[in-house]
């Protein structure tokens, strides 16, 4: 994938919605302080996650190919990784 389609994935709206929508679902039943700010602040899920999510395998494609269950496996895959960065 080129840093030119990296770039796109990273900014396609639509893309960012679903990455929201997936990281708040796996969010929704941990109590730990990063899911904590990912169930309180729109938004923020997919800002922590993109850079993993368009470094994954998978990922070098239109997001419209990118199906639900390779988002939640990518996301459930970073989790450990978006938590760190986080702080948490």
């Amino acid at each position: 994938m080129s840093y030119a389609e990296s770039a796109a994935l990273a900014t396609d709206a639509e893309f960012m919605a679903r990455t929201n929508a997936c990281v708040t679902t796996e969010a929704a039943p941990q109590t730990s302080p990063f899911a904590q700010m990912i169930m309180t602040s729109w938004g923020y899920g997919a800002t922590i996650f993109m850079p993993y999510l368009i470094a994954s395998p998978g990922f070098d494609k239109p997001s419209a190919e990118i199906t639900d269950g390779d988002l939640l496996a990518a996301v459930q895959a970073n989790w450990a990784k978006a938590e760190a960065a986080a702080g948490g």
